[in-house]
């Protein structure tokens, strides 16, 4: 059967798709080139002209990942909504679900800790300049004071991550929703917004987004 000739930046989505699937399903160190090249039907030259090695697919995706989140989050933190609301509405779109999700499982194997950490900073950078938007905008409105957005948002948002991480707190998934609101609680003392504003009923309960 003929190959297909595609648009490089089609061809590219199509083996990141294949990938991830690859991945979700058998594991990041199981799955080879090879499978990858055998689910496309590429062949390696086609392959490594877009990418040199399986790692810098597996780099790719954990940047399309974040590259998704952020623009969920962009989408909830412009909405009409009081700064407190989409706060928590951004750390809402910070969930994955389907095979990125599986696929960020797998990262926490030992033998991915390299790419473990790259999702998780990969995705606070992403997040960061979103959340700084949103409580310049609570700071303007009245609902936050804060004297320098971004390093509270980085404080926040690297702890939440860790904190919520089962592949770091290994065997204490439980702990997640405790430490959760224990951070959304440090987010209204370093905010200084009202009592309840980020840890009322809509907080949610362990968006665990790159990690």
């Amino acid at each position: 059967m003929p190959r297909v000739s595609k648009p490089a930046a089609e061809r590219r989505e199509e083996i990141l798709d294949a990938a991830e699937r690859l991945f979700a399903a058998k594991g990041v160190s199981a799955t080879t080139t090879g499978d990858i090249l055998d689910a496309v039907g590429i062949a390696k030259g086609t392959l490594y002209y877009h990418f040199t090695s399986k790692d810098a697919i597996l780099s790719a995706l954990i940047e399309r990942t974040a590259a998704m989140i952020a623009e969920r989050a962009a989408q909830a933190a412009a909405s009409g909504l009081p700064a407190p609301r989409r706060f928590m509405a951004v750390i809402g779109a910070m969930r994955v679900k389907g095979d990125a999700a599986a696929l960020i499982d797998g990262l926490h194997d030992a033998a991915n800790t390299h790419f473990h950490l790259l999702s998780l900073v990969t995705t606070i950078r992403a997040l960061t300049p979103i959340l700084v938007g949103v409580v310049e905008d609570g700071i303007a409105e009245g609902s936050f004071t804060c004297s320098d957005p971004r390093t509270t948002i980085e404080i926040l948002l690297t702890s939440g991550a860790m904190l919520v991480d089962e592949g770091i707190f290994t065997g204490e998934a439980d702990q997640a929703p405790r430490r959760m609101a224990g951070v959304l609680l440090a987010a209204e003392a370093l905010l200084s917004t009202a009592p309840g504003a980020l840890t009322g009923p809509a907080a949610p309960a362990s968006p665990e987004a790159e990690g």
